[in-house]
């Protein structure tokens, strides 16, 4: 079994992993409060936001976590949804598994909530949430360091054997430090979305995160070789990028069939793009697949393809999403 390298914080035990989050989730909710009163917020859909999300978040993370490893949890028994008898599981911490795509959506529906509750709009709210999410996420994925989670496929050339390029193993195993790089892209769509111009609201930077950050951790997802949630040999995380983005495309479409004919995207530019969309996704399936059977198209050429096609496919998705309406 992993060692997995324990702290003590008020006299409990976690791992670093779980008080990583626990760090990022405080710092995003000290950055939601400044930047919901900076981007003027009303007090009470702020503060209700923060007292729905946190355990609508929490919940939400834990199912979506329990319906990712369905199979697992039939193995234990469902008694362990909020508890974890299971040694690896505790040591996960923060809800005892817990999953980012549930979290956000759990969040997401708090500030809905709020928004209806408190007459302010669900966009604003959502847009001074999204810098939170971004900080969150590179925090947790520092973490993933203290578990041996988030490490990407063997190094090979030996004088790649050292950090921060590689990680070894309990095994002496040398694998890429995906961990750090997942961190670093957090951080930089953190700033990104830091430096968004104040005049774009209603929803833009929360847009914006998700489109980069659906679109940067579909190619991360296809690197991982840790105990990534899945189905069968399905990665969920990568299935839940493309549906969320679908979903937002969607929403776009019934906004630019609402607009004006003057001001929205011509007609055949967003069929360009929704079919753009689509092709790509299609692609990075049939990559993913070429990974492991094709005989003659290398690992690294896949990889190499299939980071190209998430950029083709953010690309797509800004264009329809953020101008298309």
């Amino acid at each position: 079994m992993t060692e997995y390298k324990m702290v003590t914080v008020l006299g409990k035990q976690m791992s670093g992993y779980a008080l990583s989050i626990w760090i990022g989730c405080l710092l995003g909710l000290i950055l939601f409060i400044w930047q919901a009163r900076s981007r003027g917020v009303k007090t009470g859909a702020m503060w209700l936001t923060v007292l729905l999300g946190i355990p609508i978040g929490l919940l939400c993370a834990r199912m979506y976590y329990v319906l990712a490893r369905f199979s697992l949890f039939q193995d234990i028994g469902f008694e362990n949804f909020f508890v974890a008898e299971d040694e690896e599981l505790r040591a996960w911490g923060a809800a005892n598994g817990a999953a980012f795509w549930g979290a956000a959506g759990g969040v997401a529906l708090a500030a809905l909530a709020a928004g209806r509750i408190s007459k302010e709009k669900t966009g604003r709210i959502l847009d001074a949430l999204a810098p939170s999410a971004a900080l969150a996420i590179a925090m947790s994925r520092f973490g993933e360091y203290s578990i041996g989670e988030g490490v990407g496929p063997d190094v090979t050339p030996e004088s790649l054997w050292f950090f921060p390029v590689a990680v070894v193993n309990e095994w002496e195993e040398w694998k890429y430090a995906l961990f750090l790089l997942e961190g670093l892209a957090g951080l930089l769509i953190f700033l990104l979305l830091m430096t968004a111009g104040r005049k774009k609201t209603n929803g833009y930077r929360a847009r914006m995160f998700i489109i980069l950050y659906a679109s940067s951790q579909a190619v991360f997802e296809a690197l991982r070789r840790d105990n990534f949630l899945r189905w069968l040999f399905v990665r969920v995380s990568q299935v839940c990028c493309a549906v969320v983005l679908a979903f937002l495309i969607a929403f776009a479409v019934f906004r630019w069939m609402k607009s004006s004919p003057e001001t929205r995207m011509p007609r055949k530019k967003l069929i360009l793009c929704c079919a753009l969309f689509l092709a790509m996704v299609g692609a990075v399936v049939a990559l993913e697949f070429a990974v492991d059977k094709s005989p003659t198209l290398s690992p690294g050429m896949a990889y190499l393809l299939e980071t190209v096609c998430c950029g083709v496919m953010g690309y797509a998705c800004w264009q329809i999403i953020m101008d298309g309406a």
